[in-house]
């Protein structure tokens, strides 16, 4: 099997030859290459020769684009600010009131801004890989893109305040992050990832979520599927587990996780969606050695495996600094633990 097949299989309820291996490794192959993040969005060649490595020197299945980059709320008027060596973040907030929300310019990702930048680097990125490994790129929820236009705060009392001043925002940003999605999947991407942090139940209740996050995350990736995506990731972070029944319908493939019980998810999910992580990025990756990475990753894989339907992967993007034969180490317990079985596979 090809990686992405063996993706594909996981997401179609098949039984592949081993567990597929996916890590967002931006930082971590961009510190591999003597890159600084800020770099990787001017030499498209270097950052997609790294993301190639990771392939090669790991035996991960998929490449990653420069996932969480802001470009739709860059375009929609939000500033970028670019620290000497860590993620890209808003400056503060553009939309202070319903009159600006009705400002807001018409924007076309496929053409504006910083976009087609990172659009060239899904496409180099495919180009690099071909059709046997998966091109994972990044788009916004229109939630998350709200949230940053109108600041963190002052969007999370709207929920309460002024819904209809935060539901006509969430309308107006729809459109953006949606044909960025799709631009996404024109340009090569075989796996449209997008991510919530802020609407996780240590920040908005289970209520709020259901009416201001989960229609627009669930219209928003079945159009991204039905414009030819592969395949739909969704990536939590903090405690989602009184919304996950929620998140699990809003058409997406996979739900990559950075806390949970994976036997207890499989037992209640495994039915809808493909569970992705669940290895500590710091307490593993980062601060263990490598015996106990390789240990952590067999417990995941022995926890994960049965029945397919999992993805091994760190619970969160891989950091920096971690030492590479750690992750040589998870590389190896996939190899030697991972596979299935014939008689496994013809079961599916």
């Amino acid at each position: 099997m090809t990686s992405l097949q063996r993706i594909l299989a996981v997401c179609s309820g098949n039984i592949p030859d081993r567990v597929p291996f996916l890590l967002a490794s931006r930082e971590f192959s961009s510190r591999q290459a003597g890159m600084t993040l800020p770099e990787c969005y001017t030499q498209p060649e270097r950052y997609v020769a790294s993301q190639v490595k990771m392939v090669e020197q790991f035996g991960v299945d998929g490449v990653y684009d420069l996932w969480c980059t802001p470009v739709v709320d860059e375009l929609l008027g939000a500033r970028l600010e670019f620290p000497a060596d860590g993620s890209p973040r808003i400056s503060g907030p553009v939309v202070g009131c319903l009159a600006d929300v009705l400002r807001l310019p018409k924007v076309d990702p496929r053409r504006e801004g910083r976009a087609p930048y990172l659009l060239d680097l899904v496409r180099r990125l495919k180009a690099a890989v071909g059709d046997s490994v998966a091109v994972v790129a990044w788009a916004s929820s229109p939630f998350r893109t709200a949230s940053m236009l109108r600041g963190v705060t002052e969007f999370y009392r709207d929920l309460k305040r002024d819904p209809a001043c935060a539901k006509a925002l969430l309308d107006a940003v729809y459109g953006p992050c949606t044909a960025y999605g799709k631009a996404l999947v024109e340009a090569g991407a075989d796996i449209v990832c997008s991510s919530n942090p802020g609407a996780n139940m240590q920040c908005i209740s289970r209520a709020h979520y259901q009416e201001f996050s989960h229609p627009y995350s669930s219209a928003m990736f079945r159009e991204i599927k039905e414009h030819g995506a592969k395949a739909v990731m969704f990536h939590t972070c903090g405690k989602w587990d009184d919304r996950l029944d929620l998140v699990v319908q809003e058409n997406i493939d996979i739900i990559h996780l950075d806390r949970v019980d994976i036997a207890d998810f499989k037992a209640r999910h495994s039915g809808s969606t493909v569970l992705m992580g669940n290895l500590s990025a710091v307490d593993v990756l980062l601060q263990g050695s490598e015996p106990s990475v390789e240990q952590a990753a067999r417990d995941c894989l022995a926890r994960g495996k049965g029945g397919g339907r999992y993805i091994l992967s760190a619970d969160c993007s891989v950091p920096r600094d971690t030492p590479p034969g750690n992750l040589r180490a998870v590389a190896r317990a996939v190899r030697a633990f991972g596979g299935y079985l014939p008689e496994e596979r013809v079961a599916s």
